[in-house]
């Protein structure tokens, strides 16, 4: 009933389970160790299934059906195989030639699972050294002294080399990268063509990137002579008997001062104002020159305009080149008059300072002379009294001399 009512149903297995049997089988109480502690009890449980299914039982043809513990034994082995899932590594091929008769690519992986499991074998490398309760790291170390040290540096030179391989971008390195992250999902296929086609990229990048240096070359001896043209050192001999042009900053620095001076309205118009005044001064020197030409009897004044003019013109000659500077050192001279007046300031008050000081050594002389002269009467009174008490001493002895002659002449 239940098979009707389930056939319309897809993928339902229709065939009877092998799994119920009443037969108990020994063999599953005296399991290898790889058999799991979930696999004993499954023929008990199908035994207790099968017992309140008896009635069921004959109804299964069981003449084409294999051999329950065979099928049991198949089975165990299946659910072994799944559950050890072996890793299998690729070691990179010999150099010497192999054999004829074997594969050359028979155990080879494409490189992203070799590249990956060396990354894995690594970070396991590090976690076990990085134990210092490790039992495998302290036998090798008693036994074979090993060095934690040497083990440290070689995986440090080894995780140097894979950041090498995964950073770099040209030739084999783009090769791995390209395998690594950036095209995970290609074929196995695409890797062994670009495998096969690397050495032929790397001869290319090669000679591009000998082009692209010839050409980078090239560009800068022409730009290197486009700037000589424009600076005009292009025809300059370059031997030591020929002198160099002049040096281009201080021009250039020189013509953007005067560039600077020219486009101020400020100092335009007072160049104006002194070419008109200039011009009227040459005018009436002119004019006067012209008259005194023609009427030489004249007296003018010819010896004072002609010395004004011998003195105005070096003057002119000598402020020419100095022109743009002069607005520069009038400002200078305009600050440096602030200075002056304070200069001045501090010279007077640095003189009253000078006069004070003076007052003050004269009253240190006076009083140094007072105390000298007091000390002088010091040392005369000292003498006066030395000698007073002196004689008042005398005096009294005297007095007690003439009191004892007086005793014994009144006791006699």
């Amino acid at each position: 009933m239940s098979s009707n009512k389930y056939a319309d149903l897809p993928d339902i297995d229709t065939a009877p389970d092998i799994y119920e049997t009443e037969d108990v089988f020994p063999s599953t109480q005296s399991t290898k160790g790889e058999d799991s502690d979930e696999e004993a009890p499954l023929p008990q449980r199908g035994v207790a299934r099968s017992r309140n299914d008896v009635p069921g039982k004959e109804e299964i043809d069981s003449s084409n059906l294999m051999d329950p513990e065979e099928a049991s034994k198949r089975f165990r082995k299946a659910e072994r195989k799944r559950d050890r899932t072996r890793t299998h590594y690729a070691y990179p091929p010999s150099p010497t030639p192999s054999s004829p008769g074997e594969p050359a690519n028979a155990r080879s992986l494409p490189l992203s699972h070799r590249l990956r499991s060396l990354q894995n074998e690594l970070v396991a490398l590090e976690a076990e050294l990085a134990d210092p309760s490790n039992p495998l790291l302290a036998k090798e170390r008693e036994v074979d002294n090993v060095d934690p040290g040497e083990l440290i540096r070689g995986l440090v030179d080894v995780r140097g080399r894979l950041d090498k391989i995964r950073k770099g971008k040209e030739g084999r390195a783009r090769l791995v990268g390209a395998v690594l992250g950036e095209n995970g999902e290609a074929n196995s296929e695409d890797e062994d063509v670009d495998e096969k086609k690397k050495s032929v990229d790397e001869g290319q990048d090669g000679r591009a990137a000998g082009k692209l240096e010839v050409k980078t070359i090239v560009e800068m001896d022409r730009r290197v002579g486009e700037l000589e043209k424009l600076v005009g050192s292009s025809s300059a001999a370059l031997d030591e008997t020929s002198p160099l042009s002049p040096p281009l900053l201080p021009l250039i620095t020189r013509m953007n001062a005067q560039l600077s001076l020219l486009t101020q309205p400020r100092h335009i118009d007072s160049i104006s104002r002194r070419l008109k005044l200039l011009l009227s001064d040459l005018d009436r020197a002119s004019a006067q020159h012209h008259s005194h030409r023609r009427h030489p009897s004249q007296p003018n004044s010819t010896p004072q305009t002609s010395q004004l003019q011998e003195q105005v013109l070096p003057l002119l000659s000598r402020l020419g080149p100095s022109l743009p500077h002069i607005p520069h050192i009038l400002t200078r001279l305009r600050t440096l008059a602030v200075l002056h007046a304070s200069a001045a300031e501090f010279q007077d008050t640095l003189q009253s300072l000078e006069q004070e000081q003076q007052k003050i050594h004269e009253t240190l002389t006076e009083l140094d002379s007072a105390v000298k002269t007091v000390e002088l009467s010091l040392d005369e009174n000292r003498t006066v009294v030395r000698g007073n008490v002196a004689g008042l001493e005398s005096r009294v002895n005297s007095l007690l001399d003439k009191l004892e002659e007086l005793n014994r002449t009144g006791s006699s």
